[in-house]
């Protein structure tokens, strides 16, 4: 892996995916999701674990992966929310594309070399992946996909289903998560492009919008590689 130095004088290492984890109180939840990213079948990774300002025994597991593989860091801070903890971990990421991932869930084995192989093909500035929910017990629940197939998508592209989404935002799920997908840090660094930390729910979108301006081209992959829980107090599903 090589490092590439940016215009703006960060430095950034060719080929390194940074896995970012926001994680608050989730001791129920956290090792099988930092058990799913150790175990990818791509190993040029680093895991960034931002334990939130957690009560519970999170920061402990944290730790204690961090010592195990030397591809984690920890870093622990005040409990400002998922939108804070993602930002940090941003600014002490190395990596030259970002992969966002929720402490409660977690990814088939081939997600992150999947990704990054369509990434390659395609040279585009996005890959999203499809993805499961499931509940507590595991059943699973069924959800619309962004598309019916994989497909490339050309900056008009991106510009029609922006229309579409702003118009029925729950029938539209692309752009709703920043989570299962792959960024590349150049454009996020260059740009400043953060997470608005006033927000505590729909981050994502106001993220994934300032992002798709410096975006000509994505990949959607039509095959499930990400596995997101679903909470009983869930809030989110109507806009």
């Amino acid at each position: 892996m090589a490092s590439q130095e940016t215009p703006n004088s960060f430095q950034l290492v060719e080929d390194l995916v940074s896995v970012i984890v926001p994680a608050y109180n989730c001791e129920q939840y956290l090792r099988q999701c930092i058990d799913s990213i150790i175990e990818q079948s791509y190993k040029d990774i680093e895991i960034i674990l931002v334990d939130d300002g957690s009560t519970d025994n999170t920061g402990e597991i944290c730790d204690a992966y961090a010592i195990r593989d030397k591809r984690i860091r920890v870093i622990h801070t005040k409990n400002n929310g998922p939108a804070a903890a993602r930002n940090i971990a941003i600014r002490e990421s190395e990596g030259s594309l970002i992969f966002f991932l929720d402490a409660d869930d977690f990814i088939d084995k081939k997600a992150v070399n999947e990704l990054v192989a369509y990434y390659r093909q395609y040279g585009v500035d996005m890959v999203v992946g499809d993805f499961h929910k499931f509940r507590y017990d595991h059943t699973g629940i069924d959800h619309e996909g962004a598309f019916p197939d994989s497909r490339l998508l050309t900056k008009q592209d991106i510009i029609d289903y922006t229309r579409s989404y702003l118009k029925k935002p729950n029938k539209h799920p692309l752009f709703t998560y920043s989570w299962g997908r792959l960024f590349k840090a150049v454009i996020i660094k260059e740009h400043n492009i953060v997470f608005d930390e006033r927000l505590h729910t729909f981050e994502d979108v106001t993220f994934n919008f300032e992002y798709l301006k410096y975006t000509d081209r994505m990949f959607f992959l039509k095959r499930p590689l990400y596995n997101h829980l679903v909470h009983d107090n869930y809030t989110s599903a109507s806009l």
